[in-house]
């Protein structure tokens, strides 16, 4: 800089001071740069080593999430904006206040299993859909759906909250927080929305009374939205020949003389075409040769539920040898998937199932291995928050 003062020399006039050489701005430029890059090393190194210390992080939800916690927020909220489709029939309020059983209430002769959000459990579940995923890279296309329960499909939000019923928001946890984590972790998962066109029929049996999986016709609703998803035309329900078989008294029932519910009709619709099922049971021991949906006529009252592709097996084989083209699906399910799969069976040749609890393969190595172009993930929400049943999901991957 050159100053404008003088100073005066020992014994000597007055002089201007020596001009001091100017540093080249393009010198500044360089050191800035080189500080900020420095900071950010050092912010980069602390923030790695955080996150190897405290492992992985959790999943994010959507920025739109006031809460991280679908638990925290009441099932209804009358100023808030509205959560049914507007096309949606009004649900039916009970006439009296609903009775605690632990893990599901009663009211009006029908049980509701309560869901309960755990968020540690349910980013678990979403890290292992979304390795799915990845693990199913290259093979086959992942597609998932998550069943809610009767209790938010059945029952308005307004008499869940007026009687203090302690069960997380369904569609919040779903829509909301589930579907748009696995979205964002791995985009090429494909969610399947249900709640709405499940709500949309709410005032029809979807549900079971006496037991906490849906009815066949529920699955029915829900197939159809994979049918949309995946491009398919779904079967119309007046293709199918409907059996129906009375008394049917679920897990929820505690037997003959429980009068609190009402007990169930269970509703099959056959699968069109030449269809046939095997299976692995538990002990290791084959079948093959039986029906996709077999004869209710000679089941007890309790066991009902095993008409439908012989209830929870570890491994089955649903075919249509009417269908030549070789496609192949593999869904990995819990219970509910049973009412679904036979729908199935009228767009591939071979449908490959796994119940997630109760095998110990690799669905990757499996979907390869049968030539399973598509991969279905389909389970109940309680599942999502089920510790052991994420653990068992995550082993199969």
């Amino acid at each position: 800089m050159d100053t404008k003062f003088t100073y005066r020399t020992k014994g000597g006039p007055l002089r201007r001071p020596p001009r001091r050489r100017r540093t080249p701005w393009i010198i500044w430029v360089l050191l800035a740069l080189a500080l900020i890059v420095a900071v950010v090393f050092v912010i980069v190194k602390l923030t790695s080593r955080e996150a190897e210390e405290e492992g992985a992080p959790e999943p994010s939800p959507p920025a739109s999430l006031e809460s991280p916690d679908p638990a925290a927020v009441p099932p209804s909220d009358p100023t808030a904006e509205p959560t049914a489709s507007p096309a949606a029939p009004s649900q039916i309020t009970p006439d009296s206040a609903p009775e605690d059983k632990g893990s599901y209430m009663t009211v009006g002769g029908s049980a509701y299993e309560y869901y309960q959000f755990d968020l540690e459990t349910t980013n678990s579940y979403i890290t292992a859909v979304s390795e799915a995923g990845t693990a199913l890279n290259g093979i086959a296309s992942l597609y998932h759906l998550v069943v809610p329960t009767g209790m938010d499909i059945e029952l308005p939000d307004s008499y869940l909250v007026q009687n203090n019923v302690n069960s997380s928001d369904q569609r919040k946890a779903i829509d909301r927080y589930i579907y748009p984590s696995v979205n964002a972790m791995n985009a090429s998962v494909k969610t399947i929305p249900l709640f709405d066109a499940l709500l949309q029929h709410c005032n029809e049996y979807v549900y079971f009374r006496t037991d906490r999986t849906w009815t066949q016709l529920g699955a029915y609703y829900a197939y159809r939205e994979f049918c949309q998803a995946k491009g398919f035309q779904p079967v119309s329900l007046d293709q199918l020949e409907k059996k129906s078989y009375e008394g049917f008294l679920g897990g929820f029932s505690e037997g003959e003389e429980d009068y609190s519910l009402i007990s169930d009709t269970v509703d099959a619709y056959l699968p069109g075409g030449t269809t046939s099922l095997s299976f692995t049971d538990s002990n290791g021991e084959s079948f093959e040769g039986w029906n996709v949906i077999s004869d209710g006529e000679g089941y007890s009252n309790s066991l009902l539920y095993l008409i439908f592709a012989a209830g929870d097996q570890p491994y089955k084989v649903l075919e249509n040898s009417d269908l030549t083209d070789n496609s192949a699906c593999l869904v990995v399910q819990d219970s509910f998937g049973n009412f679904f799969i036979p729908f199935l069976t009228q767009h591939y040749q071979h449908v490959y199932v796994v119940d997630y609890q109760l095998y110990s393969g690799s669905v990757p190595q499996l979907a390869q291995e049968k030539g399973a172009s598509d991969v279905i993930i389909l389970n109940s929400i309680i599942s999502t928050s089920s510790a052991s049943g994420v653990e068992s999901l995550k082993g199969l991957f």
